[in-house]
């Protein structure tokens, strides 16, 4: 049965726009030097919900074949006709065919007609050569999806209109909120790298930057200060090494023929470019081990963030590079990645394999949640000690073999 017109209600469509506007503008790290301006001009095109404008049908050539069809006394015989596939092109967000406004009239569309992305395609079948039902027939599928287009058009306006002063209010509320969130970190002595975003994105994006670990005092040494991976810079991390992740999954020639010493190198240089203040280690070395990537507060030495990175070997090497981190680690460190790297095609059993397996290690505590699509938070113990927790984030990205 055709959706058109009673797929999304349209109130709760244009509510979407606005929830991924806010949460867009939400992410981004916008200072004195964001062009506010040009920023706005790309939102405002991302987010204005564009009105359809139906263009002129294109005919195919005529093609002669024969179908099955009931004559004038009920009899089923192969009848000779003409199919002609007519497109329609239009501009606009095809999605508002789909929508229901407040008021609506009830269309229903054969089967015959398709709705894409940028046109309508139809076949029409004619049994004679006979432009006045050719016309017919085309302006019957105009007429039936253009019916609700007026009133949708018209509830969706408002919002058109109101987008540019609504997205102009959002970035000067949110330069606000980092302003005090870089304002704060000065005063406590860190300073965010205001150039790592362009390590990171095209120069049409814009990305959070990850702000300096904190720091605290030691409760076991007077007035010691070590550095302690806040909540709020691990997501960072961890976003980082996602966005990363994907970015190379669609260029294979990045991961071709490539070992894990080549690919840690990539996640390696974005996560090293983060920060001021801390530097990233490739197979450092780290209490009983080396590790694909440390990462140290460069004025002393403490380890902030630790990951093993591995191309995936079957369940088994899942619970030996689960003990290979682990025996990385330090009571310091509770912060921590394991990177796999799918050479295999299949991606999906290998996701339920590790679900499944994981929760067998002897080591572990507890699903934290999923955080992105085939990327895991996971709570572990250390070896030596039962009682200390140590947060470890399961990443998958399918790079196959060409």
């Amino acid at each position: 049965m055709s959706e058109l017109f009673r797929k999304y209600h349209l109130g709760d469509f244009v509510g979407q726009y606005r929830k991924s506007l806010f949460e867009r503008i939400d992410k981004l790290e916008i200072t004195d030097s964001t062009n506010i301006p040009e920023l706005a001009e790309r939102l405002k095109s991302e987010f204005t919900i564009y009105p359809i404008v139906i263009g002129r049908p294109e005919p195919s050539q005529p093609k002669e074949t024969t179908k099955e069809m009931y004559n004038h006394w009920g009899q089923l015989i192969n009848q000779g006709v003409l199919e002609i596939i007519v497109t329609i092109p239009f501009e606009g967000n095809h999605k508002l065919f789909y929508c229901m406004p407040s008021r609506s009239t009830i269309v229903y569309l054969e089967d015959n007609v398709v709705i894409g992305n940028t046109n309508i395609k139809a076949t029409i079948t004619l049994t004679q050569f006979d432009e006045n039902s050719y016309f017919s027939e085309v302006n019957e599928i105009i007429s039936t999806v253009s019916t609700n287009l007026p009133t949708i058009h018209d509830e969706t306006k408002p919002w058109n209109d109101r987008l540019e002063t609504l997205i102009q209010q959002a970035l000067e509320n949110r330069k606000g909120v980092v302003s005090k969130k870089f304002d704060f970190f000065e005063k406590i002595g860190l300073k965010v790298n205001p150039k790592s975003t362009e390590y990171l994105v095209p120069p049409t994006i814009t990305k959070k930057a990850i702000p300096t670990p904190a720091t605290e005092t030691s409760r076991t040494v007077a007035k010691e200060k070590v550095p302690i991976l806040q909540e709020e810079v691990y997501t960072d991390i961890r976003e980082v090494l996602y966005n990363v992740g994907k970015a190379i999954e669609r260029k294979p020639s990045i991961y071709k023929d490539k070992h894990e010493e080549d690919l840690r190198d990539i996640f390696l240089l974005f996560l090293e470019t983060r920060y001021e203040s801390a530097t990233g280690i490739g197979e450092a070395f780290n209490k009983k081990g080396k590790t694909d990537i440390l990462l140290k507060y460069a004025k002393d030495g403490t380890n902030l963030f630790v990951a093993e990175c591995k191309f995936w070997k079957g369940q088994k090497k899942l619970a030996e590079g689960i003990d290979q981190l682990l025996s990385y680690l330090t009571h310091r460190d509770t912060k921590t990645a394991l990177i796999f790297f799918v050479d295999q095609k299949e991606m999906t059993s290998i996701v339920s394999t590790i679900k499944t397996e994981i929760s067998n290690h002897a080591n572990y505590s507890k699903h934290i949640n999923d955080t992105y699509e085939h990327s895991i938070n996971y709570e572990f113990t250390l070896p030596d000690d039962g009682d200390k927790k140590i947060q470890v984030e399961v990443m998958l990205f399918h790079f196959p073999k060409i």
